[in-house]
């Protein structure tokens, strides 16, 4: 079945490879959590879906050591709503008001797992992801030139731009952006070059236009590890005190976004 006619994705469908988020609504702010799909034996995977059904997915405790002291995401209380994106190679896929639960099965591992109420997710629009706002100059490459734009928000699945002296890209060709940070001295670093296409664009009276565009899928994991961590910076009301390039390695992202949701303040 081609890619276009995929419009729903059983959940018992979901593989390793996949890119896996909760969206978790906290204090009235969405924050997109990252998540890891759980390996598990045939007697363990036969083992939850006696608990609670064919309508689940293991994932991976999100935890990590601080202090010599263990702590995970707690579901409980703090967060409204959850919902569940999944990204395959046959798109990306949602699921509404999902529920998680932390299980500990027969052998002694703990997992999540998330129970949701429809076997299949339907199609997600690229643009709907969760997006932080940036209006930041970076570069776009496409061919042998290089444009500046005025990036607006981006997601880990889109991005807008506006193209301050008109539309000069080619909206049926591949484009390279150029995605820029600051680091702790603030010096602007070039995080990634990621991949994207136009999908639409609109006029401005200035003569400006703006690009809405998707991004393409094998950048996924990288942003959204990638948002993750300036949402939390944004929750905090400060940067991480390590450069960005070293939060979007090892365990440091996940460890950010265990304190925010936990409601841990960060120690000085």
């Amino acid at each position: 079945m081609s890619e276009a006619r995929n419009t729903k994705l059983n959940i018992a469908d979901i593989t390793p490879d996949s890119t896996i988020s909760i969206v978790a609504t906290m204090d009235n702010r969405k924050v997109e959590l990252p998540a890891e799909y759980a390996k598990l034996t045939e007697e363990e995977i036969v083992e939850l879906e006696e608990k609670y059904g064919k309508k689940i997915l293991p994932l991976d405790n999100i935890k990590n050591k601080w202090q010599d002291k263990m702590k995970e995401v707690d579901f409980k209380g703090t967060l409204s709503k959850l919902s569940l994106i999944v990204i395959c190679k046959a798109g990306i896929f949602h699921w509404e008001n999902v529920k998680i639960a932390k299980y500990t099965l027969n052998t002694g591992k703990t997992i999540h797992a998330v129970v949701s109420r429809r076997l299949d997710g339907d199609r997600y629009n690229r643009r709907r992801g969760v997006r932080i706002n940036i209006d930041k100059v970076m570069e776009v490459e496409q061919g042998e030139k290089v444009y500046s734009v005025i990036v607006r928000d981006l997601s880990y699945c889109g991005v807008g731009f506006v193209e301050p002296l008109g539309a000069q890209l080619d909206e049926n060709q591949e484009f390279i952006l150029h995605l820029i940070d600051e680091d702790d001295e603030g010096e602007e670093v070039l995080v990634a070059k990621i991949r994207g296409r136009i999908n639409n664009r609109k006029d401005f009276e200035n003569g400006g236009v703006l690009n809405g565009c998707t991004i393409a899928a094998d950048h996924a994991s990288f942003l959204q590890k990638y948002i993750a961590t300036k949402q939390i910076e944004a929750i905090r009301g400060k940067r991480p005190r390590k450069k960005i390039e070293k939060n979007l390695t090892g365990e440091n992202w996940k460890e950010k976004i265990v304190d925010a949701l936990n409601g841990v303040e960060e120690k000085e």
